[in-house]
């Protein structure tokens, strides 16, 4: 294994771990100010979760590019 997929693997490890908090977090926030109302917290965050979904495989693939052009 070379360094460049070293380095892809590490950030996808992060990538997911901090989804995977973004995840938990909101619902929890959510969850906590709308009474403990666990669906309403997961339909509210569904957006939020979206656009961080979307952000991770974003910044994946320009590193993914970025190491490519080195």
């Amino acid at each position: 294994m070379d360094d460049k997929e070293k380095l892809l693997n590490l950030m996808r490890f992060w990538l997911f771990g901090t989804f995977v908090i973004v995840f938990a977090a909101v619902t929890a926030y959510i969850g906590i100010f709308s009474n403990r109302n666990w669906w309403l917290a997961i339909k509210a965050g569904f957006p939020i979760w979206g656009l961080g979904a979307v952000l991770a495989v974003v910044w994946y693939y320009l590193y993914k590019w970025y190491l490519s052009r080195k």
